[in-house]
C-alpha cells in the first residue's frame, strides 16, 4: 500500500490558509485582550472610588484634607487602601497593584514622595502603608517610591473635602488615569489618552513620562458618586498636542473634554472640576 503524502502545492495551500486565518484572528485576539484589560481597569477604579466613599463615611463626610502638610493630595491612596478588600496594594511593583492601570503605556516611571513629604511620614505610617526603604533621589533628597497611574482631582482634598457640599457629583471627577497621583484642569499633560508623543510641545517636567496610552481615543474616569465611565477625549482646536498659555507663560494642554483652563479647574469653574454649593 502506498503511503499518502502531501504534495508541495497542497502544503503551500495549507500554509496560505493558516496565514489568512492568523491575519483575521490576531486582531480579534488583540481586541479581546484590550477589552479584558479595560474591564480590569474599570474594576480597579470602581474599587478605588468605593474605598474613597467608605473612607468619607468613616470621617463625617470628609475626604483626606490637604491643609498645610499636603496629606490629602499626596497620601490619599495609602489612606484609602485599607478599604480595598481582596487585593493587596503592592506599591513597590507596577503590575498586580490596584493603583496601577493594566492599560498604562510602556515607559511610565515610579512616583515619589520627596523631601518633607517623605520624612514627615517615615518610618511610620509609611512602613504600615507598605514602604520598606527611604531612598535618596537624584536631587539628593530623601524619597519614598511607589507605582500608581490613577490621580485624584486635587481640588477635592485641597479645597472642598466634604462630599455632601459638592455640585453634580455624578459629573464631578474623583479619579482619572494619569502619570501623577494628583491632577487638575491645568495639568492634563499628565492624562493618559493621546496616541502620539507630545512631550516636545509640553514636556511633563515633573514626572518625565510620555503621557501616551489610553484606549480607543478616550480615558476612564471615576466620578464622585462612585460610578465609572469611559469618555472620549475631545481635543482643543489644535489637536492632541495643542496648548494654551497660563499667566506664568507655561504651556498648558488644550482639551474640550476633560476641560482644561490656563489657571486650573477651581478658577475655571468648569464642569468636572466644580466645587461645593455656595
Amino acid at each position: 500500500m502506498k503511503r499518502a503524502a502531501f504534495t508541495l502545492i497542497e502544503l503551500l495551500v495549507v500554509i496560505a490558509i493558516i496565514a489568512i486565518l492568523a491575519a483575521i484572528l490576531f486582531p480579534v485576539f488583540a481586541q479581546a485582550k484590550s477589552a479584558a484589560k479595560q474591564s480590569a481597569n474599570v474594576s480597579n477604579m470602581k474599587q478605588i472610588a468605593l474605598a474613597g466613599l467608605l473612607y468619607s463615611s468613616d470621617y463625617d463626610d470628609g475626604m483626606p484634607a490637604s491643609g498645610d502638610n499636603g496629606w490629602g493630595k499626596y497620601y490619599w491612596l495609602f489612606l484609602w487602601e485599607p478599604y480595598i478588600k481582596g487585593k493587596p496594594n503592592q506599591i513597590d511593583k507596577p503590575r498586580n497593584n490596584i493603583f496601577f492601570s493594566p492599560l498604562a503605556p510602556d515607559g511610565v516611571n515610579f512616583q515619589e514622595l520627596a523631601d518633607d513629604r517623605a520624612t514627615q511620614v517615615w518610618p511610620q505610617p509609611a512602613m504600615s502603608w507598605g514602604f520598606n526603604q527611604l531612598y535618596t533621589n537624584e536631587d539628593g533628597e530623601p524619597a519614598l517610591r511607589y507605582w500608581a497611574t490613577y490621580g485624584i482631582n486635587e481640588h477635592i482634598p485641597d479645597d472642598w473635602p466634604f462630599l455632601s457640599a459638592w455640585e453634580v457629583p455624578a459629573e464631578s471627577f474623583l479619579i482619572l488615569e494619569s502619570t501623577d497621583s494628583e491632577i487638575e484642569g491645568d495639568e492634563l499633560d499628565e492624562l493618559f489618552g493621546r496616541d502620539i508623543d507630545c512631550t516636545a510641545t509640553y514636556p511633563d517636567l515633573v514626572n518625565a513620562d510620555p503621557t501616551r496610552g489610553g484606549h480607543n481615543g478616550g480615558t476612564t474616569i471615576a466620578y464622585l458618586d462612585g460610578h465609572v465611565k469611559w469618555r472620549k477625549i475631545e481635543w482643543g482646536p489644535q489637536g492632541p498636542c495643542g496648548v494654551i498659555t497660563n499667566s506664568d507663560g507655561d504651556p498648558i494642554p488644550s482639551f474640550n473634554f476633560p476641560p482644561s483652563h490656563p489657571e486650573g479647574g477651581r478658577n475655571a469653574r468648569l464642569r468636572g472640576w466644580t466645587g461645593p454649593l455656595q
